[in-house]
């Protein structure tokens, strides 16, 4: 009997560990481009962190269940993308996607809803998240990371040579958005992405052994009770 009970919590906990780290994909999979762009909105007036333009894509990273890089914004063109994400230098972004820019050592990052509506923190020193009319690119454009949304489509690469739009005047106004470094190191996104992964799995297996424990003290006084 004892070794049919251990069988059988051996069983629970395999299935706990594995839905628990696959939760950490969840949001990630499940969202939809819309509820991306609905949550960017109703992020308009507020304020995240310092007012850098990282610290709110960083929260939009969140929502989708995944942690942003660290460093200035420059760092989002080279650093580990979450799994099933992409990333193209000189790509045509679609509805929810990162757009990121390298006007300065800086750089800067927003978020595409169309052609004529981004949103963005830090823009012309603005400390909180508006929503920019003008068009989404310029001179700075490097490219864009394209979450896994639920209803992803294949990322679009635009020929190497040339911007997808020449620059305008319009399109970049006086004071174009650029953040400056700020107190938070450029670490090595490599030491940071294998510390994010170990404290995962170190909570996940927190919680599958508290559910184990609690199934096994429910059956052990469901026994003494019979």
């Amino acid at each position: 009997m004892k070794r049919k009970i251990l069988g059988i919590i051996s069983v629970i906990l395999c299935i706990t560990v594995t839905v628990f780290s696959s939760g950490t994909c969840v949001f990630a999979t499940s969202v939809t481009s819309a509820d991306a762009i609905n949550w960017a909105k109703s992020c308009l007036g507020q304020k995240f962190g310092n007012g850098y333009c990282v610290d709110y894509v960083s929260a939009y990273y969140e929502y989708l269940g995944e942690k942003a890089p660290l460093g200035v914004a420059a760092t989002f063109a080279t650093a580990p993308l979450p799994e099933g994400w992409t990333r193209t230098q000189g790509g045509v972004p679609q509805k929810g996607d990162i757009l990121i820019y390298t006007n300065d050592s800086a750089g800067h990052v927003g978020i595409y809803e169309s052609d004529y509506s981004t949103y963005h923190q830090n823009w012309s020193g603005m400390k909180y998240v508006i929503q920019y009319t003008g068009y989404y690119t310029w001179e700075s454009y490097w490219g864009c990371i394209h979450p896994n949304f639920s209803d992803s489509l294949p990322a679009v690469t635009l020929p190497v040579a040339g911007n997808p739009q020449p620059q305008t005047p319009a399109d970049n106004p006086a004071g174009n958005p650029s953040d400056t470094p700020s107190d938070t190191a450029d670490t090595a996104p490599d030491f940071s992405a294998v510390m994010d992964l170990a404290v995962r799995l170190f909570t996940i297996m927190i919680k599958g052994l508290k559910y184990v424990f609690e199934l096994f003290r429910s059956y052990a006084a469901s026994r003494q009770a019979a």
